[in-house]
């Protein structure tokens, strides 16, 4: 499917973000980039603050639609955490762009925008709620999660120090902890 022109836009401000940082594009940076004049990104964002609004919604939207899509096969118990660890970490181009992208949103933006902290407090708590009913030990869903939250901030940030092989054996035993821990 051809992404409309609001996606468009969504992901050229995605690509500047990761190419020059959250302050350095603007509105002309991301018309120019998405092939359309600057009245084009006006139509559907009015300022460089809505851009992003919209964009952490985009970006949480289709991630969590990714965990849905990787639970959609799993019935058994842990399914919902499997899939989120996974997504997480998942190699998919689109899914790391946007998970890198919200991720420097949302470190540039939580302390001083109330309306990026809301956004992300939400989509924490849906995420925590779905953990907690994954029939999962609920202190167990947690650790898995926030471990998962963890190393992604830890890698957003470019601090982790995990080469490839430790980071699939860290997802590797997340995932046994799915499947170790029943509700």
């Amino acid at each position: 499917m051809r992404p409309n022109n609001r996606e468009k836009i969504l992901r050229a401000a995605e690509k500047l973000i990761l190419q020059h940082g959250v302050g350095a594009f603007t509105l002309e940076d991301v018309a120019s980039s998405a092939g359309m004049s600057k009245g084009g990104v006006f139509y559907h964002f009015k300022t460089k603050d809505e851009l992003i609004h919209h964009l952490l919604v985009f970006a949480f939207d289709n991630f969590e639609a990714a965990v849905d899509r990787l639970a959609r096969d799993d019935s058994a118990p842990g399914a919902w955490l499997r899939a989120y660890v996974r997504a997480t970490f998942d190699t998919n181009a689109t899914i790391q762009t946007e998970s890198l992208a919200s991720a420097a949103l949302i470190l540039a933006y939580f302390g001083r925008d109330s309306a990026v902290r809301e956004l992300y407090e939400t989509a924490h708590g849906r995420w925590s709620k779905r953990a907690g009913h994954d029939g999962v030990n609920r202190a167990v869903a947690d650790v898995i999660r926030m471990a998962a939250d963890g190393l992604w901030l830890a890698e957003a940030l470019g601090v982790s120090g995990f080469d490839k092989a430790r980071k699939r054996a860290f997802v590797e035993q997340l995932i046994a902890l799915t499947e170790q821990a029943p509700g």
